[in-house]
């Protein structure tokens, strides 16, 4: 019986794309940390060309945690795996986004930082299907201010 969840929890596509993410993001977090730590010219963590990729590969690694979620999700109700070949929806949803990106580029001048990251979060929430607007507004916000206070205050970086 165990034999078979493993089996069918490999078959789902959310734990497939979560070994991928996170290879990936182990990957870029060792190359990042190695070339830090060990390359010549050393910096503080402030400075450092080898910060973004650490927090991309961190972000990856919450992701992979939030996919195998996802995939033990799917197999405990039971739902059938489903096979993707709307190569239409896909590609909207891509138009989408890139369209929510561009607006938010637009905004973050007229808004500053902040707002303009809430409105574009509630923006992708809603497109992707969130309808609970106390989760859409708890979430946008609690993201556009963590954001705000690590890399605005705690890395003092410069954010539009």
């Amino acid at each position: 019986m165990e034999k078979k969840e493993k089996r069918s929890l490999l078959h789902t596509a959310s734990f497939q794309d979560s070994i991928f993410v996170g290879l990936c993001a182990a990957g870029l977090l060792a190359y990042s940390l190695y070339h830090h730590y060990f390359d010549k010219n050393t910096s503080d963590w402030k400075t450092s060309p080898y910060l973004f990729p650490t927090l991309i590969s961190v972000f990856g690694l919450l992701l992979t945690v939030s996919l195998v979620m996802d995939a033990l999700q799917e197999l405990r109700s039971g739902e059938a795996v489903k096979k993707d070949t709307g190569s239409k929806r896909n590609l909207v949803g891509v138009l989408v986004l890139i369209g929510a990106s561009l607006a938010y580029y637009f905004l973050l001048p007229i808004l500053h930082f902040i707002p303009a990251t809430i409105i574009f979060l509630a923006a992708l929430f809603l497109y992707l299907g969130e309808r609970k607007w106390w989760k859409i507004a708890l979430l946008s916000v609690i993201a556009a201010v963590a954001i705000y206070l690590l890399f605005g205050v705690a890395l003092n970086v410069r954010l539009p």
